[in-house]
């Protein structure tokens, strides 16, 4: 991996969320999922009743993390290919992700766990970017 791949897995490893592109029915489809980074590689924990990890298994994805809630003048954004699999939970979830959330479409969430290997990695960044402008702003 380059340094600059390397940049850019430290970036999604410090992002919480990111979205994971897919093709679902034959159509674009986005979805917001919860990530770590382990060993360069991105763990999602997905919810099991929306079907996303049947649509993403051994299928090539793409993952999308940044920080446009947090920037004040710099933006970066980070964009992943990779083939995404269905991996066993990891020993201590609850540590990795955090709490599990109590909703999610569907009355009881149930995690499920996707593991993307990255193949191609792109980091985009910019400076001096205007804030954006608060709910209330005239």
């Amino acid at each position: 991996m380059s340094p600059q791949e390397r940049r850019a897995i430290e970036l999604v490893a410090g992002a919480r969320y990111g979205r994971l592109a897919l093709s679902r029915h034959a159509m674009p489809y986005i979805a917001v999922t919860r990530h770590v980074v382990v060993d360069e590689h991105v763990l999602i924990r997905a919810h099991r009743g929306s079907g996303v990890h049947s649509a993403c298994d051994g299928s090539v994805v793409g993952y999308q993390a940044d920080n446009l809630d947090t920037a004040t003048d710099f933006v970066w954004s980070v964009h992943l290919t990779g083939t995404a699999r269905v991996v066993p939970a990891p020993r201590n979830p609850g540590r990795m992700f955090e709490p599990l959330p109590s909703f999610v479409d569907d009355p009881a969430f149930e995690p499920v766990h996707l593991r993307i290997d990255p193949e191609f990695v792109d980091i985009q960044f910019a400076r001096d970017v205007a804030q954006w402008p608060g709910p209330h702003a005239a």
